[in-house]
């Protein structure tokens, strides 16, 4: 009677454990599927992806490209008198003519006239096609793949082609930080030699090759009383900065 009792009681005890596990384990997989879903979806107020409304407060720096493969050589001069040093890009969530705004800031003071998107990025590669393809195609092929075009001034002052440099490079959100934005691969570069005003429909674009985008580094915060008696960490700084 008694072993009968024990039994029942553990069999009770095991379903209902398994009934919880099941009901947290849903409840957690539909949250999880709810937040997701939340995550990528477009902001209906402000037309933003969440990569976009991530990106959005960050100043981006566009590392120089090489312009080796521009044949017109007045031209590759032009590009390489703007671009031979970083440029530091500010992002704007008003609409443009080619995306939302920005501000290029050059070294020497100058500013540029920039744009900035989400691309649609290339085919989702499949099976044997993502196993056998590069690490950057891989990567491209999974994450979104933002874009930064930045106008420069015709070359010629009779012109009103606008020369446009494009930085194509995938980002994902960082995997610590849910409010983080992290810069993945290589950054694909192209130029648009004549611009967006051209006789033909479709502007002819030129690739450069590959190109790097960072993400400025603010100065660390060390514990001031870790830092006292260390006059590395006192002289010509204010407390707790670096």
């Amino acid at each position: 009677m008694i072993s009968n009792s024990l039994f029942t009681l553990c069999l009770l005890f095991i379903l209902r454990n398994a009934s919880a596990q099941r009901f947290l384990r849903e409840g957690f997989s539909s949250k999880m599927e709810s937040d997701f879903k939340a995550e990528t979806k477009l902001d209906g107020a402000t037309g933003l992806t969440r990569e976009m409304s991530l990106m959005k407060d960050i100043d981006w720096e566009l590392q120089p490209a090489t312009f080796e493969n521009i044949p017109d050589a007045r031209l590759r001069r032009h590009l390489e008198s703007f671009l031979q040093t970083p440029l530091t890009l500010k992002l704007s969530t008003r609409k443009g003519k080619y995306g939302l705004r920005a501000v290029g800031h050059l070294a020497s003071g100058k500013r540029l006239r920039a744009f900035w998107r989400q691309s649609a990025g290339p085919s989702k590669l499949n099976g044997d096609g993502f196993l056998s393809a590069t690490y950057d195609d891989a990567i491209r092929s999974r994450l979104s793949v933002m874009e930064f075009e930045v106008q420069l001034p015709p070359h010629d002052k009779k012109s009103k082609e606008l020369p446009s440099v494009i930085f194509s490079v995938p980002v994902e959100p960082g995997s610590m930080n849910p409010k983080a934005i992290v810069p993945r691969g290589a950054v694909n570069v192209r130029v648009l030699p004549k611009g967006r005003i051209s006789d033909d429909s479709r502007p002819q674009d030129v690739e450069l090759g590959k190109g790097h985008v960072h993400l400025p580094m603010r100065a660390g915060l060390v514990d001031a009383a870790w830092a006292k008696g260390r006059s590395v960490f006192r002289k010509g700084r204010i407390n707790g900065v670096i």
